[in-house]
């Protein structure tokens, strides 16, 4: 069941993603500050709800692509790293161009469909080791006598990987897993085609920041539509973004705060082709502010997920 204290837990959980370096996390991880929310110290650890040992992996050229998994009560954790490269500017580099490496490539011998080449390639160099412990882990919890509960989070790139990720691992033992996974992504860019998201069936809750133009990246069809429509300059800027056309999957979130409410758009107002005109807003202030400001503004506003003022959508 739907429980929005599950999502603040799986946000922490992805934030601790971005303390691995080097494959392994700070030594005090458990008891360090890692930020300070509305005036409190919160350690990313105890706020996702960890009780034991936290397993990290990391895999590609500089370590551009890293994950964890702990345990956490009945709850198996798998938590995969956004775009950071390992904290260093060449790594930083390397991830960004496995993220613009967005050619569809067939989602086999996992699913049906195409999947984009870059975050599929993240997920595969990480595969063996992590499905390797999940299973272990798993059987763990079941030894114990609980129930397990497999949860896949991730954000930003970390979400999109954590899609194929628990594609991966529903695969391996369907019967077993693949009603037991539930994932939570924040801010995460879109993973594959119409074909892919109409035969994913994984529970998926996916939460965007109001205006956050990673979670419109690649684009749909609808929004190659929208950035035409803004004029010559924006319809050739459609033109960088010829690709098959992307689709979303999972129940969207989106995050709305109440006192930065970005401007006037609503957040929750829909064409007649059921999508929310965030698709349009996002596009519009990025051609009119600049990306690098809406990455900045708009990406890191999950931490809203935290705050009174918040509202979901």
């Amino acid at each position: 069941m739907f429980d929005n204290k599950d999502s603040m837990a799986m946000l922490a959980a992805s934030m601790l993603t971005y303390n691995i370096k080097g494959g392994k996390l700070p030594v005090y991880y458990r008891i360090r500050i890692d930020e300070w929310l509305n005036g409190r110290p919160v350690n990313w650890y105890k706020m996702a709800g960890f009780t034991d040992k936290i397993y990290t992996f990391s895999a590609g050229l500089n370590n551009i692509h890293a994950g964890l998994m702990g345990i956490a009560g009945n709850k198996l954790i798998i938590a995969l790293r956004g775009t950071d490269g390992d904290d260093t500017l060449e790594g930083s580099i390397l991830d960004w161009l496995n993220n613009f490496i967005a050619f569809p490539v067939p989602f086999t011998p996992y699913g049906r469909g195409f999947v984009h080449g870059g975050f599929l390639s993240a997920a595969e160099s990480l595969k063996t080791g992590m499905l390797t412990q999940a299973a272990v882990l798993y059987d763990k919890l079941k030894g114990s006598g609980l129930e397990p509960e497999i949860i896949v989070t991730g954000h930003s790139k970390g979400g999109a990987v954590a899609c194929l990720m628990a594609e991966m691992l529903a695969e391996i033992n369907q019967e077993e897993y693949k009603n037991r996974i539930t994932l939570y992504t924040f801010g995460a860019p879109r993973v594959g085609d119409r074909i892919f998201a109409e035969n994913y069936q994984l529970k998926h809750y996916r939460y965007e920041a109001f205006l956050d133009v990673v979670c419109h990246l690649p684009l749909t069809v609808q929004e190659m539509t929208l950035l035409k429509r803004l004029g010559p300059i924006q319809e050739l800027f459609a033109e960088c973004f010829k690709l098959p056309a992307y689709k979303s999957v999972g129940e969207e979130f989106c995050i709305y705060h109440q006192v930065d409410n970005y401007g006037k758009y609503p957040p929750n107002a829909r064409n007649i082709s059921g999508e929310t005109l965030n698709s349009f807003c996002a596009i519009e202030q990025v051609i009119r502010y600049g990306a690098l400001q809406i990455l900045a503004n708009s990406h890191g506003k999950d931490y809203y997920l935290l705050d009174k003022y918040t509202v979901l959508h």
